[in-house]
């Protein structure tokens, strides 16, 4: 069994990676940060809450972690997700996160644990990561992996013409993160824009009959017609089944200068080694049925 923590921002696609990574029994699920991202660090928080009682497992830790970037007095989020950051999909309230800050538990875990016993998967900004770092540096090695969702090497961003909005959301924090020299497998829109959703696809969870299922199906139908992608639903995925997945050994970085090309994630050709791998295919109707196959499971 595969030890994971997860850092999220819920977010509709995250929502999906949130119990793709509570059903899987193959992943043990030891918490779960939150950040902001796509909406305020409380909303996130409060969503991962509310996702993780529809899901049958109260019981696993929630952390509210870091809320604006690390070099910007104010959170950059978004609406493609509707106000509340799950399309409108009423979830029952649930009780609050751990009083525990994110970024001090994240540190605990991964001082607690073996190294390299732990997977991070982070599928929002990389506030509470980097944050971790900067105060005991070298920490972030101490994991088995990080499988991050952010970027974009060979592709247009997705919310400026340069920059994917994980990594613009806070280019210094995905910058401490790209250069902390901890093995990195990073999930950005040359993969994700592979993986599309379709109408049926999305119209067979309310098939299965479950609360989890017609929760899903109706999220994803308020999100699919803007952006139909498993974006956040990738590293998770890839934690399960890995060669599910191509990619490249690649020395890149992040543009943290504000201006057009802040967020931009650039390919360093002749830059010495820490590689990461950028993932850039995948076997996008084999990751369709695994996603529908870990929600399935679910109450």
């Amino acid at each position: 069994m595969l030890n994971i923590v997860l850092d999220c921002d819920p977010g509709i696609d995250d929502a999906l990676a949130v119990l793709m990574a509570a059903a899987a029994p193959e992943l043990n699920l030891l918490g779960v940060s939150c950040v902001a991202g796509n909406r305020p660090v409380d909303a996130t928080t409060a969503n991962t809450r509310r996702l993780l009682d529809l899901a049958g497992r109260e019981a696993t830790p929630v952390y509210a972690g870091c809320g604006r970037p690390l070099a910007s007095p104010e959170a950059r989020c978004n609406l493609v997700h509707g106000e509340d950051g799950l399309g409108g999909v009423a979830l029952p309230p649930s009780r609050g996160p751990e009083s525990e800050h994110a970024v001090d538990w994240l540190a605990r875990v991964l001082l607690d644990e073996p190294a390299g016993s732990v997977t991070l998967i982070a599928i929002g900004p990389l506030t509470n990561l980097a944050m971790a770092e900067i105060r005991r540096p070298g920490l972030l090695q101490r994991a088995r992996e990080l499988l991050v969702m952010g970027g974009a090497a060979f592709r247009r961003g997705n919310v400026t013409p340069a920059a994917e909005f994980n990594f613009w959301a806070d280019a210094t924090a995905a910058s401490v993160v790209l250069n902390a020299g901890a093995k990195l497998t990073l999930f950005g829109l040359d993969v994700t824009e592979q993986a599309v959703m379709g109408p049926e696809w999305i119209a067979s969870f309310g098939r299965l009959g479950t609360r989890t299922g017609d929760a899903v199906r109706h999220m994803l139908a308020a999100y699919a017609f803007k952006d139909p992608l498993l974006h956040d639903a990738c590293p998770v995925a890839y934690a399960l089944q890995p060669a599910l997945f191509s990619g490249l050994a690649l020395k890149v970085d992040v543009d943290r200068t504000p201006g057009p090309e802040e967020g931009r994630m650039r390919v360093l050709p002749d830059a010495p080694l820490p590689l990461s791998t950028v993932i850039t295919g995948v076997d996008r109707e084999a990751l369709l049925r695994l996603v529908h196959e870990e929600i399935a499971r679910l109450p």
